[in-house]
């Protein structure tokens, strides 16, 4: 409601005349974003000895304005004279084009005044090591596989689904290991065909070292059955990577069921499953924008909201789990066709 009245105050402006010289501002800009259909800012501006009455944003001809501000009671430590100043928080979103200079602007009771706004350092991209580096998981598994000269199992092996599987590494373990692939498909790099839901019948139990899968998790109908095959298949202390999107487009229907964060995978790999979960986590940062209908009910601030691109786990093996235990309420022959129904090769 708060964003939808903002956005009323929208109207054609000329500049108004700016004392910059005479009044002098603090602000700060907490989180901004914007996109083709228009900007978010979130901050603070505080023009000391004088009240803050409104606070826009302006872009060329177009305005949005409040007067309801944000309380920022922390403020007070940093401008204990200027008891107002706790009252100079706002968050507004302007629709405008892209590209063009943004300004915010404090009306006061000595004048206006306009200060540009820019993304400020603490803002900018965060750097991450690279996805194989020493730090992450997958590395730590390979190692240990090598280490044991494991047998290893790659769910979802086939490498002509697209361009991100076609260019990736068939065996990155090394001479020393064993390294099988199985597919809901034939294809280039699948050594046997297989649902994963059923995946004992394929494998003989109690007979890797190591299973992994990246970016296959999302696409099984029921992953906590995928879950238990795998751990039927693993010998105990064996391992399991498995790399998965949480914040991610639609892809490689109809095939595309799920979204799991760190958390999810946790119940996934956990107890119930026969595992402990060694690492689990989220990388690469990613933000969704809303549409700009939605926009006109109020989820300006969703893009502030961090996603992340990958989610991740590394279990090992600790128990053996009943046959039966976790299990999909359909028959067999409804899992197999639905699997089946991920996109096949031309």
């Amino acid at each position: 409601m708060k964003f939808r009245l903002l956005q009323r105050f929208v109207r054609p402006v000329e500049p108004p005349q700016t004392a910059e010289a005479a009044i002098p501002t603090a602000h700060m800009i907490d989180q901004v974003w914007c996109d083709r259909y228009g900007v978010y800012v979130l901050g603070w501006i505080h023009a000391h000895a004088h009240k803050v009455r409104e606070i826009a944003l302006v872009s060329g001809d177009l305005r949005v304005a409040t007067r309801s501000f944000q309380s920022r009671p922390d403020l007070l430590t940093h401008y204990p004279d200027h008891a107002h100043v706790a009252d100079t928080g706002f968050a507004l979103y302007l629709r405008c084009p892209p590209f063009e200079p943004i300004w915010l602007e404090a009306v006061t009771d000595a004048g206006a005044v306009r200060v540009k706004v820019t993304v400020p350092p603490h803002l900018q991209a965060e750097t991450e090591p690279a996805w194989a580096s020493a730090d992450h998981p997958w590395s730590r598994f390979i190692t240990a596989m090598r280490e044991r000269g494991g047998r290893v199992l790659e769910v979802g092996s086939r490498r002509d689904v697209g361009p991100m599987t076609a260019a990736t590494e068939r065996d990155p373990f090394g001479p020393g290991c064993t390294l099988l692939g199985c597919d809901i498909h034939p294809g280039p790099g699948v050594d046997f065909v297989v649902d994963v839901h059923t995946l004992s019948r394929a494998v003989e139990p109690v007979s890797l070292d190591g299973v992994y899968s990246v970016a296959v998790l999302e696409h099984l109908a029921a992953p906590w059955v995928a879950a238990a095959e795998i751990n039927r298949v693993l010998r105990i202390g064996g391992l399991t990577i498995h790399i998965t999107v949480q914040t991610w487009p639609i892809h490689e229907q109809p095939n595309d069921f799920w979204r799991m964060s760190d958390r999810g995978l946790d119940m996934l790999f956990g107890p119930a499953t026969g595992f402990e979960v060694v690492e689990s986590g989220m990388r690469g940062p990613v933000r969704i924008h809303p549409s700009p209908a939605m926009r006109g009910i109020g989820w300006h601030d969703m893009p502030t909201v961090i996603g992340y691109a990958e989610s991740f786990i590394l279990a090992r093996k600790v128990a053996e789990i009943p046959q039966g235990a976790v299990a999909w309420p359909t028959t067999g022959e409804d899992m197999g066709t639905l699997s089946r129904s991920y996109p096949a090769p031309a």
